[in-house]
């Protein structure tokens, strides 16, 4: 396995349920975040910039502080995150964000809760949740998507690395990655580990983790002899449970069509099995437009 010259080759740990090793070729602060908590606001960090555009945030990002924001509110009875869809209304910028949250059903059964992410007063992300009760079902042959799934026992090598400018965008520092099969990116499935907190001194909530890996679907099935671009203009998550550990794996297919609209389908992987489908609309543009 032949690494690039800035790669480190470190044992990491994934979870208190296993490790995993990992090229690991850039540093973050110890105390990084995506996020600082200032008053009622969120201030991002260099680590929500996207790796397409130095002024705005990677998608994940908001996401993940959306799903943060719905996951700790309040409700009559113990619930779980079923389905969240994130509505990406316009590049997010590197500014500081003000949340709104409220609950539009309440319930002891369903809870719905929108969620928007303003900059300057204007709405640049919302999210909409489904949260329903938990229970504790038990049935022989339940279909729960579990299955051993164990980690890579040693990482590919890049070998086309979109990143290897001496400057990568902050969105790169904040994710580690493990390849599987042919190895690279837009290449699965693939594991990923989101390194740093969502919100500065809270440990990333599971949920948050989900929502931050989902955007990466973006690149599902992503073919570099089709000569068109396309950004994901949402992205939604079916959450079956709330994943074990830190690292997730992705796999997926996708498809562009001829009209300006594509998809994507996913899932989302732990060490255990599927912990969650993901699915996104594709704004796709001709050749001659960039």
């Amino acid at each position: 396995m032949t690494l690039g010259p800035r790669a480190l080759f470190d044992l990491h740990p994934g979870s208190d349920r296993g490790e995993a090793p990992s090229v690991v070729q850039y540093t973050v602060e110890k105390d990084a975040a995506l996020y600082i908590p200032d008053g009622n606001r969120y201030v991002p960090t260099h680590y929500c910039q996207g790796p397409w555009d130095p002024g705005a945030q990677f998608g994940g990002s908001p996401a993940a502080l959306l799903a943060t924001l719905i996951d700790t509110t309040p409700t009559l009875v113990p619930m779980q995150l079923a389905r969240l869809t994130t509505d990406l209304m316009r590049p997010t910028p590197l500014t500081p964000l003000t949340p709104e949250v409220h609950v539009v059903r309440e319930g002891k059964k369903i809870q719905v809760v929108e969620a928007s992410l303003y900059a300057d007063g204007v709405e640049v992300t919302r999210a909409t949740a489904l949260r329903i009760r938990r229970a504790v079902v038990e049935a022989e042959g339940l279909p729960d998507g579990r299955f051993s799934n164990p980690l890579p026992t040693e990482p590919l090598p890049v070998e086309d690395d979109l990143f290897s400018s001496p400057d990568p965008p902050g969105s790169r520092l904040a994710i580690e990655y493990l390849f599987e099969g042919t190895g690279g990116y837009f290449r699965h499935p693939g594991w990923m580990r989101l390194r740093i907190d969502v919100i500065a001194g809270e440990r990333p909530r599971p949920v948050a983790r989900l929502a931050y890996v989902a955007d990466t679907a973006s690149g599902v099935g992503h073919d570099r002899s089709a000569q068109v671009s396309w950004i994901n203009a949402d992205v939604a998550i079916n959450v079956v449970r709330e994943p074990a550990g830190e690292w997730l794996s992705l796999d997926g297919r996708s498809w562009l069509g001829r009209t300006g609209s594509g998809q994507v389908q996913a899932t989302i992987s732990d060490i255990e099995g599927i912990a969650s489908t993901v699915s996104m609309v594709r704004l796709v543009d001709p050749p001659d437009v960039r």
